[in-house]
């Protein structure tokens, strides 16, 4: 039994140990060492940090346990399929949502986010040297990834980062990527309940605590491409929740998922060819969550849930956003529609520079139609 509440803090020790064992021991290389030893340091310093912030949000700020996290929305998706548009362009709502900034992820605490919120304010009178010094950041560490998931420390970003804390993410596999030796991670719903219950706890009191420190009652607004692997629990703890679901081409998402996250990989397992099956795990990995999606939204009320194709998004981006809208029943503020015009008129001119094919990586259409040739009927791609 743990001295702590999960609700504080969680990490899954068999996962910790087991990546230290693959890449360590048994699938050992110098770059993978050094990069899991520096991993460890960084994972264990900031665990502590936001272990004793949080343990400080119980005696400073108890009431944040009263926050009840009413009706959320999740936007859950294959990666690379529209859900960060989507989700930045609902952020435009500000009234209206609450949502996770990459900050929020790493250092989930009200503690922080009051220290962050206290800087910020006096960041602005001296002429905004931190703001520029994180600016500068964001380019250097975060430059690799421009052209496929713009990424920042204050930019809307998704909540997956609070899972990282407790290991029970398919993330870890962007530093272990041996994913079929570490299979329970993939769908957190298929694990025991104790450990559904303990990520679950800590998630909830996340967000409560991200509600509180905002100060203002608004709709939590969640958008991640791995939530799939624990819809089911996402379900029983926010029964009231509304899903929004992007659906794209598994030609196109299959080997774009693969692409996205193996590049995480070139620092420390360089060595591994595209068309090894490590990469196709991703790929794999891709076309369960499609099943495993279609399977759990079946117990989601009609209201509660909308299914959106990514070619839409692309194509009339304003009109797919308003329909989510109208879908929910939600009021259109002035001020939302005006930002949401701006931010889509020139959206259609954009070209993702991103390529990838299914051939890239060793895999073939027949695959994906072995795995998931139901999607292609059910919402009209070519095959």
């Amino acid at each position: 039994m743990s001295i702590i509440h999960p609700s504080i803090f969680y990490v899954h020790l068999k996962t910790f140990f087991m990546i230290i064992y693959l890449n360590c021991i048994k699938h050992f290389s110098i770059k993978r060492f050094l990069i899991t030893v520096l991993f460890i340091f960084l994972f264990s310093f900031v665990s502590l940090l936001v272990l004793i912030t949080r343990l400080l949000d119980e005696i400073l700020f108890p009431n944040y346990r009263n926050v009840k996290i009413d009706k959320p929305i999740f936007i859950i998706a294959n990666p690379r399929s529209g859900t960060t548009f989507s989700h930045r362009l609902m952020c435009l709502d500000e009234e209206r949502y609450n949502y996770t900034r990459l900050y929020h992820t790493i250092f989930p605490s009200i503690l922080i986010f009051r220290i962050v919120g206290f800087f910020a304010k006096i960041d602005k009178y001296i002429g905004e040297p931190f703001k520029k010094f994180f600016t500068w950041c964001d380019d250097k560490l975060f430059k690799g990834w421009e052209n496929i998931h713009p990424m920042g420390f204050n930019k809307s970003e998704e909540d997956e980062g609070t899972y990282i804390f407790t290991l029970i993410t398919a993330g870890i596999f962007l530093l272990c990527p041996f994913m079929d030796e570490i299979p329970w991670v993939k769908f957190p719903d298929k694990m025991g309940k104790r450990q559904q219950r303990a990520l679950m706890e800590f998630y909830k009191s996340t967000l409560q605590r991200l509600a509180y420190a905002q100060g203002i009652k608004r709709t939590f607004l969640s958008k991640n491409v791995m939530s799939t692997g624990r819809l089911e629990s996402l379900i029983d703890y926010f029964p009231d929740a509304k899903i929004i679901y992007l659906v794209r081409n598994p030609y196109e998402s299959v080997p774009s998922f693969i692409s996205m996250f193996s590049l995480a990989w070139k620092p420390h397992s360089g060595e591994i060819p595209e068309t090894s099956k490590h990469h196709q795990s991703w790929g794999i990995l891709g076309m369960d969550y499609y099943n495993y999606f279609h399977e759990k939204i079946k117990t989601v009320p009609e209201n509660q849930q909308i299914t959106l194709k990514y070619d839409d998004l692309v194509e009339n981006p304003k009109a797919t956003i308003l329909s989510i809208y109208d879908k929910f029943n939600l009021e259109k503020n002035p001020t939302f529609l005006e930002k949401l015009e701006k931010a889509t008129k020139t959206a259609r001119t954009y070209k993702s520079e991103h390529s990838y094919s299914l051939e890239q990586f060793g895999m073939t259409k027949a695959q994906v139609q072995e795995k998931v040739g139901w999607v292609f009927d059910k919402y009209g791609f070519e095959k």
